[in-house]
């Protein structure tokens, strides 16, 4: 009787393990399930056409390989409102930059800076000072591609 009750003590600690594991992961899976179906809030803006939401998306893929590709979608959408808006945009970097250039000056170990400033001047179309920038935020970081 003895060996009876430790092995059904035993299966049901196995039992209460098994069933805590099942329940984190059907959690796990529906967190993910619902967290993967969240958009950014801009993104409803650009589906619908909305000006300021797609001027927003704009700045946020400033830089990267899908930038040009939207930029040319707008284009031949026919889209002037947004380049207009975009154009406005672009005119802050002259401001942003000097700002940067201020900051580089006195912070001259900061990886970030001198990427930004990469950014900044590649976008503006000016590649010797975009590398530039790149190389000196290289040396300070490596990591920096």
């Amino acid at each position: 009787m003895l060996a009876h009750s430790l092995f059904y003590k035993k299966l049901r600690s196995k039992n209460s393990i098994y069933f805590i594991f099942i329940i984190f992961c059907i959690a796990l899976v529906a967190f993910n399930i619902l967290y993967s179906q969240k958009y950014n809030k801009n993104m409803y803006g650009v589906m619908e056409n909305n000006k300021d939401a797609t001027i927003t998306y704009l700045s946020h893929i400033w830089g990267g390989e899908l930038f040009s590709l939207e930029l040319e979608r707008m284009r031949t959408e026919g889209r002037e409102d947004i380049l207009q808006g975009w154009e406005e945009v672009k005119s802050t970097n002259s401001k942003r930059i000097q700002n940067l250039e201020e900051a580089s000056s006195l912070h001259p170990y900061s990886p970030e800076l001198y990427y930004n400033l990469h950014l900044l001047y590649r976008e503006s179309g000016d590649s010797k000072k975009s590398s530039e920038n790149l190389r000196k935020a290289q040396a300070i970081d490596p990591s920096i591609k």
